[in-house]
């Protein structure tokens, strides 16, 4: 069986910046992000505060498969059950975390229920972030998560970018133009602030040979652009179900475990492992590094179907 816990720091030099500190999830928050979001303001942004020099801390979940209650079962386990256990896991580290960052794939097939039933088994604090994963429906998404779909999470001097990957009635991941041009500008815009870019396809591949094909189609457009700023410091994403980290022409792409099960590393086809559900930790630093790895929950409920078929 594989290890339960892997935590790796991979360093990345950049440039000194002032960090942020915590912000509690509120309803006045909530309330004043709807008020942005209805106005019809193009960019929604929140943006927390700090004079501390401590690492600003994320938590990346992804890749829930809710299904409209909490009966529900996929590949052998039931995802609300493994995503309170990843909750519980989690409960001293979110109490200290600025930010929760959930990369897509909520729910199984979309459903209305499902995206309910993922904010009840959410914690208080911290504030979250969210973008669509191939599973998701993202009109639904937007009309029924509390908090409103946002491009830009501002703490202290990082910038947590959201890109959408996810296509309509399509598996694989891409860009559109119009996504493109938007980084560009937010690059731009951004250019004197170390930029973290979350998304849940990956743009790298991850050295299994069925889920590169479903990678972000378009990444060379991506990586071009990246290649003419100077100022992202990770790629996060989802959609792969396993802990994988690659240099991407220089830029770090870090994916993430599912909150209910993995896929096999290095397999040529759709396969499930032993892992169980787990989720990534996030430290961006003032001098523009990231320290992050990834937790997995104890015990042996959590195994997979692995005759199942993707």
């Amino acid at each position: 069986m594989e290890p339960l816990s892997r935590r790796v720091v991979i360093p990345l030099p950049g440039a000194g910046i002032l960090p942020g500190t915590p912000v509690w999830r509120s309803s006045l928050t909530t309330f004043l992000v709807k008020c942005l979001y209805a106005a019809g303001i193009g960019r929604t942004t929140l943006s927390f505060h700090s004079s501390d020099h401590r690492a600003i801390k994320l938590v990346q979940l992804s890749d829930c498969h809710l299904g409209q209650n909490d009966q529900f079962v996929l590949a052998g386990i039931n995802t609300a059950e493994s995503l309170k256990a990843v909750v519980s896991r989690l409960e001293g580290e979110l109490a200290q975390s600025d930010l929760l960052a959930i990369t897509g794939d909520i729910a199984a097939d979309g459903e209305r229920a499902a995206y309910q039933l993922f904010e009840k088994l959410l914690p208080e604090h911290p504030p979250f972030a969210w973008l669509p994963g191939n599973h998701d429906d993202f009109n639904v998404m937007q009309q029924f998560m509390s908090q409103p779909f946002q491009r830009v999470v501002k703490i202290g001097r990082w910038v947590a970018v959201f890109l959408v990957s996810a296509v309509p009635g399509q598996v694989a991941g891409k860009l559109a133009a119009a996504e493109l041009a938007l980084l560009e500008k937010l690059l731009a815009e951004y250019r004197q602030y170390h930029v973290a870019l979350f998304v849940h396809h990956p743009p790298a591949p991850v050295d299994c040979r069925w889920l590169d094909k479903q990678r972000i189609e378009n990444h060379q457009s991506l990586r071009q652009l990246l290649q003419g700023a100077d100022n992202v410091r990770g790629v996060f994403s989802g959609h792969v179900h396993q802990d994988y980290v690659s240099d991407w022409g220089g830029v770090p792409v870090y994916t993430a475990p599912s909150t209910c099960f993995q896929f096999a590393p290095a397999s040529d086809d759709f396969e499930l492992c032993r892992q169980p559900p787990g989720y990534r930790w996030i430290n961006l630093h003032e001098d523009g590094s990231i320290e992050t790895g990834v937790e997995f929950i104890d015990g042996d409920n959590w195994q997979a179907d692995r005759h199942c078929v993707g």
